[in-house]
């Protein structure tokens, strides 16, 4: 993850200043760290940057729901070629 540098980093004021050129920077960078009173307030994403962190939480997300089934009992079950008989 990205450290807030001089590069990344806006003020309040600068948004509401220069919103365009805040978002050009989100743009060229992914992501830019808003401060208020040099407290930090806010991260403005990328679409892109949002995306790939939306993908990242939905693999996570898989990945638990997919160790939960396989800790469930999935009964006795039925032999393929009995399945595979009744729809052919």
């Amino acid at each position: 993850m990205l450290l807030p540098t001089s590069q990344n980093t806006k003020t309040i004021t600068d948004l509401r200043e220069d919103a365009l050129g805040v978002l050009s920077d989100v743009d060229a960078l992914g992501m830019v760290y808003l401060f208020q009173h040099s407290d930090p307030r806010a991260v403005v994403l990328s679409m892109k940057e949002f995306a790939k962190l939306c993908e990242l939480l939905e693999d996570r997300a898989d990945e638990r729901d997919a160790a939960e089934l396989a800790l469930e009992d999935r009964g006795k079950g039925a032999p393929l070629k009995s399945i595979a008989k009744k729809y052919q």
